[in-house]
């Protein structure tokens, strides 16, 4: 017999009876009253989150916040940018395109292994058909790991994935991921000995990744794979561990920033870095991978696109972002530092794969990017992105056999956008 999959995150909570009849009274009140229809001041990070922050995260796990913070104007803001039109400078003469697609999280599913020849078949043209393809790693690979998938008012569940549901989740037998964001919330899960085996489970698949880390000069470089003339340098970076920490020798092992922060109180300098060692090593473009934002929120915080807006003007040239679990809007910004140059910045892909079954948390999407190398009217050799859009893809769920399946779909129905 298959197992009973869990609806929402609430549905693998585990709490004693006494936190269960708070948590619910709180729930049921708010849900009542409709006080958190609009997100309010919270932390996202186990690390800092206090008993209200645990409620309000709870709470949103089975009813996602569809509004914007209130007053801030983002809903009518992303609705704008669904008109963008890309186009590339006057007089810009390209010599090559490069297409990269971008997939949402992925997380371990006990339909996994019955799914290999069936997952991918319908979207294999959208997410593998494009010269350089990403998702993002929400877990570790460790055939070791231990725990149930069971979250307690104190800590998070280990995410990890065995070989083989991880070999049906990294691809097609035709095709795999060119490259897996290693950085998330769940990267030391199963301490270091998780982070090494991950490492050598990507290497095995001949997937490129950045965020995890052997040595610590890694922290300070990007990773690059080149492609068609393209050198494209890759960065991942998380907003947190679960309250987890590494070695006190080995601090480098995980990519981390205060990426939920605002941008005065952030600390950028090991993103400057690898920007910097991106230079000097003449990549023709940079993309940054985030895992960061508040879980089961349809927009943005007004503070993540300040920071986004930093890191385009830094030298990111993409931004994607993952982590709260429900697809976000993106956005198409200019930059001062190149008024030519339009960033597009994914606030969240959602979850590609994910083990509940709530439709808001089953739909990804594939960001679809067309990079263009060429000379401007200057003569200058530059890279700008000449096209950026998105596919909405659902993880359809047959329950009676077990099996999984990634589809198209017109439009998530919870979406507000």
């Amino acid at each position: 017999m298959n197992p009973r999959l869990p609806w929402t995150a609430k549905d693998v909570f585990a709490l004693a009876p006494k936190e269960w009849a708070i948590f619910n009274g709180a729930i049921a009140f708010a849900r009542a009253t409709g006080l958190w229809r609009y997100p309010i001041e919270t932390s996202g990070d186990l690390e800092t989150m206090t008993e209200k922050d645990k409620i309000y995260w709870l709470y949103k796990a089975r009813f996602p916040t569809r509004k914007a913070v209130r007053g801030s104007g983002l809903e009518d803001f992303f609705r704008g940018h669904e008109a963008f039109r890309w186009e590339l400078p006057p007089g810009f003469v390209s010599s090559g395109e490069l297409t990269v697609s971008a997939v949402g999280d992925l997380m371990d599913h006990p339909f996994l292994p019955n799914s290999s020849d069936y997952l991918y078949e319908d979207v294999a043209d959208e997410i593998f058909g494009a010269d350089l393809s990403m998702a993002n790693l929400e877990c570790v690979v460790h055939s070791e790991g231990t725990g149930s998938f069971t979250i307690r008012s104190t800590e998070a569940p280990p995410l990890y994935y065995r070989a083989a549901n991880f070999r049906a989740a990294s691809g097609t037998r035709e095709s795999r991921y060119s490259f897996m964001a290693t950085a998330c919330n769940h990267s030391l899960d199963c301490g270091e000995a998780g982070v090494a085996s991950t490492i050598r489970a990507l290497r095995a698949e001949g997937i490129a990744f950045h965020g995890m880390n052997e040595e610590e000069q890694d922290a300070v470089q990007a990773t690059v794979v080149e492609r068609k003339g393209f050198k494209i340098g890759l960065l991942s970076q998380t907003f947190g561990l679960n309250a987890k920490r590494p070695p006190t020798d080995k601090p480098w092992l995980v990519n981390r920033m205060h990426l939920n922060g605002k941008v005065g109180e952030i600390d950028f300098g090991p993103i400057e870095r690898q920007l910097r060692w991106c230079r000097d090593h003449a990549v023709d473009a940079v993309v940054a991978q985030l895992h960061w934002g508040l879980e089961h929120e349809y927009f943005p915080r007004p503070a993540q696109l300040e920071v986004a807006h930093h890191l385009a003007e830094l030298g990111c040239d993409v931004v994607l972002g993952h982590h709260p679990h429900v697809v976000q809007p993106m956005e198409c910004y200019r930059t001062r530092r190149d008024p030519d140059r339009v960033v597009p910045i994914y606030y969240s892909l959602g979850n590609l794969l994910t083990p509940f079954l709530h439709p808001a948390f089953r739909h990804s999407h594939v960001a679809r990017i067309t990079l263009a190398k060429g000379a401007t009217k200057e003569g200058v050799t530059r890279t700008y992105v000449a096209n950026a859009g998105a596919v909405l893809v659902r993880q359809e769920v047959d329950e009676n056999a077990g099996r999984l399946r990634l589809v198209r779909a017109e439009r998530d129905a919870s979406r507000p956008w």
